[in-house]
């Protein structure tokens, strides 16, 4: 074999060798870089800058083992770093990950959802109860009878109290209702009893409600009754004094009071209501008008307008007539020592 064959051979073997060595650095450097960006982008998206040429025979990239930074015969590193920047420089490759990128995933603000869930629960808790509901508060149990309206059914369990006082309105869940009725029969034979106060929102006494309430005495019923049902107090041996204040009652039903104490008295606001108990109550009962009809705001708002201007008008009046007479009575004195004087003169 000849000088220069051996000469071309050698020639072709460095060629091939520099070749394979160039294609393991570009593949080194590539497998390292998406290696550096992996491990940035775990918390979130991130930017990745390369810019990457293939190399020359001037730039060779040989990588370290020891520190994973790569450096070639120029001086030219390929880095990764927090905050390193990607370009090629003389000829060489640089690749470089940013992991100061910025995400895009931004935590939303609980104040919504906050307000919605506080929202949600105030009105659950307004919601009023199903019709037919049965309650207890208190010493009593009542019923839903509408959206806003209740009926008082009598003591709740083996309660018990000497003195039943109706409330105006009971609050429930977070629901305010209106007492409007006592159920029929709610405080039958309840010996325990012994004075009853029906508040102005109560419009109906059911039948039967104080029915045989032996140790009942005093009954003082406010302004807003409409309707007392059939035997409401019959049989209550012991009752006294029954005070009706309401002005609007449209009906007392035949023996409300049938078979009470012989000295019972009834004290009612109208005469309207005086002739209707005594077409359903024993004629031993005693019943006289000691009150007056309940008034609308309004008409107490005239009366005071009417009494305010009369007596605006008859102050004024009176002003003026003292004027008048003051006046008049000046006059007559000028008059009297005019006459003196000329009297004086003639004489």
């Amino acid at each position: 074999m000849t000088k220069f064959k051996k000469l071309t051979i050698a020639k072709r073997l460095f060629a091939m060798a520099l070749a394979a060595t160039m294609a393991l650095s570009l593949s080194t450097v590539q497998t390292f870089a998406a290696d550096s960006s992996q491990e940035v982008g775990i918390g979130g998206d991130v930017q990745i800058l390369s810019n990457t040429q293939v190399p020359t025979r001037d730039s060779q990239t040989q990588t370290d083992p020891t520190t994973g930074s790569s450096e070639d015969p120029d001086g030219t590193s390929a880095t990764t770093g927090s905050d390193a920047t990607t370009g090629t420089t003389g000829g060489g490759t640089t690749t470089a990950t940013d992991s100061s990128a910025t995400t895009g995933t931004t935590e939303a603000p609980s104040t919504t959802n906050t307000a919605t869930d506080n929202t949600q629960q105030t009105t659950s808790a307004a919601e009023p109860k199903p019709v037919g509901t049965l309650f207890r508060e208190g010493s009593y149990e009542y019923k839903v009878t509408s959206a806003n309206t209740v009926t008082l059914m009598g003591f709740a369990g083996t309660a018990e109290a000497t003195y039943v006082k109706v409330k105006k309105q009971v609050t429930y869940d977070g629901v305010t209702y209106i007492v409007n009725q006592i159920a029929t029969k709610a405080f039958v034979k309840e010996s325990c009893i012994e004075k009853v106060l029906i508040r102005k929102n109560v419009e109906i006494i059911g039948r039967r409600a104080f029915f045989q309430c032996k140790n009942l005495e005093t009954v003082r019923i406010k302004t807003g009754l409409k309707t007392m049902r059939k035997c409401a107090f019959k049989g209550c041996k012991a009752l006294r004094v029954v005070n009706i204040q309401s002005g609007v009652v449209e009906e007392i039903k035949a023996n409300a009071f049938k078979n009470v104490n012989t000295n019972l008295v009834i004290n009612v606001a109208t005469k309207s209501i005086k002739r209707m108990l005594k077409d359903s109550v024993p004629s031993y009962v005693t019943i006289n008008k000691a009150f007056s009809a309940p008034k609308d705001d309004s008409s107490n708002t005239t009366t005071d307008n009417n009494t305010n201007t009369t007596t605006d008008n008859n102050n004024t009046s009176a002003s003026t007539a003292a004027s008048t007479e003051a006046s008049t009575a000046t006059t007559s004195t000028a008059a009297a020592s005019t006459t003196t004087e000329a009297t004086t003169s003639a004489q």
